[in-house]
């Protein structure tokens, strides 16, 4: 299977004044009650080159657009709205606002998240030696201990992986060359609901660019408040996964040895804590929705390849 993506974004549709160093995009679609605290924090990063934020719109109907001139005069910034509703999905948003940019870096990250002092500063300096660069996460802050059980936080420290190939770097906390993404396609705007992010870093890598660890990067990362919601998440990653594989395999993708099993083994032995707290409960339904949605994905893509 190819490794294309299915969708690309146009080379030629950025704007030709490239006043500023970086360009961070943050994909948005009804966030006006949440994206101030990600504004405020990006407005009191210590870098001391230029940015500007671009604002990718993915189909707001809560007057997202109106509130752009008030926020950049509150916070300081070289803020911008960009229509990005053409498409539904987070990856168009981050393909929108890349062809958008005015910079030859583009730097990611999401409304409903916060950086740290020095997320930016951090990036760049990566940059210097990379084409790709992966942030990292601080899952504890935000979220309570029973969503921090229900869904472990990655590894600190170290780029992630999956299927032991090639690292990547997650959609909401990543810098990119502007013209190594636009070469390498873009995001992948058919992947929806996970996978998008590890598809770009490693169709970016297999065209020969490095990706790099800013571990001092740091995304305060949200997590679903609601069972059902990260449940639906932890399927939907597990059907993607389940294409990455198909889609990877040629390259070096290895399949793991008998996790459905393993997984199908745990939740029977573990039964019992749908009967315990919220977070022994919630930890076996994402672990259940985790195995149906790897099911339904080994179904569906093996029978396509």
């Amino acid at each position: 299977m190819s490794a294309e993506p299915t969708t690309a974004p146009a080379p030629d549709a950025a704007p030709a004044d490239r006043a500023v160093d970086v360009s961070v995009v943050v994909p948005c679609l009804n966030v006006v009650g949440v994206v101030e605290e990600q504004l405020a924090a990006l407005a009191a990063q210590d870098y001391e080159g230029t940015f500007e934020v671009v604002l990718a719109d993915n189909g707001s109907t809560d007057g997202l657009a109106d509130h752009v001139p008030g926020w950049a005069q509150r916070y300081g910034l070289d803020l911008r709205h960009v229509d990005a509703s053409a498409v539904r999905g987070v990856s168009h948003a981050r393909n929108a606002g890349l062809r958008a940019a005015r910079a030859d870096l583009v730097a990611v990250c999401d409304a409903d998240d916060v950086v740290v002092p020095g997320w930016l500063r951090a990036l760049t300096d990566a940059a210097r030696d990379a084409d790709l660069v992966a942030g990292t996460m601080d899952v504890v802050t935000p979220n309570d201990a029973v969503r921090r059980e229900w869904r472990p936080g990655p590894a600190p420290g170290q780029l992630q992986t999956r299927f032991g190939f090639l690292p990547f770097a997650m959609g909401c906390n990543v810098a990119v060359r502007r013209e190594v993404a636009l070469a390498v396609g873009g995001w992948d705007e058919s992947y929806v609901a996970g996978g998008d992010d590890v598809d770009f870093s490693w169709r970016v890598q297999l065209a020969g660019h490095r990706i790099a660890l800013a571990e001092d990067a740091v995304v305060r990362y949200r997590y679903r408040t609601d069972l059902k919601g990260t449940a639906r998440q932890f399927r939907d990653y597990a059907r993607n996964e389940a294409r990455l594989l198909a889609q990877y395999r040629e390259h070096g993708a290895v399949p793991p040895d008998g996790v459905s099993r393993s997984d199908l083994v745990w939740l029977l032995r573990h039964c019992y804590h749908v009967l315990q707290g919220p977070g022994r409960r919630g930890r076996w339904v994402c672990r259940a929705a985790r195995l149906l949605g790897r099911e339904q994905g080994r179904r569906r893509y093996q029978r396509a390849g």
